[in-house]
């Protein structure tokens, strides 16, 4: 199956559903646009350019632990 993304004016979008609908399920399937999925895709494709370009860094689990412990030693000290 091929898909495909339209923008459609709500003034004509109950006719459209309407047409979409007058087709078998298993020719057509109407898909909604989820936007938390569009913002995390892009978030996402933004992070690993970053990644790539160099600017940003990923760490291990225990490659951030020793920077957090690291940390704490450093300013536990300023809290008493």
């Amino acid at each position: 199956m091929a898909t495909i993304k339209l923008r459609v004016s709500e003034k004509i979008l109950d006719k459209v559903l309407w047409l979409l609908g007058q087709f078998k399920s298993e020719d057509i399937q109407i898909i909604e646009n989820d936007e938390k999925f569009e913002g995390d895709k892009l978030y996402a494709q933004n992070e690993l350019q970053r990644l790539n370009s160099g600017k940003s860094k990923s760490y291990s689990i225990d490659e951030l632990d020793e920077l957090l412990e690291k940390s704490i030693r450093q300013h536990e000290n300023r809290i008493s």
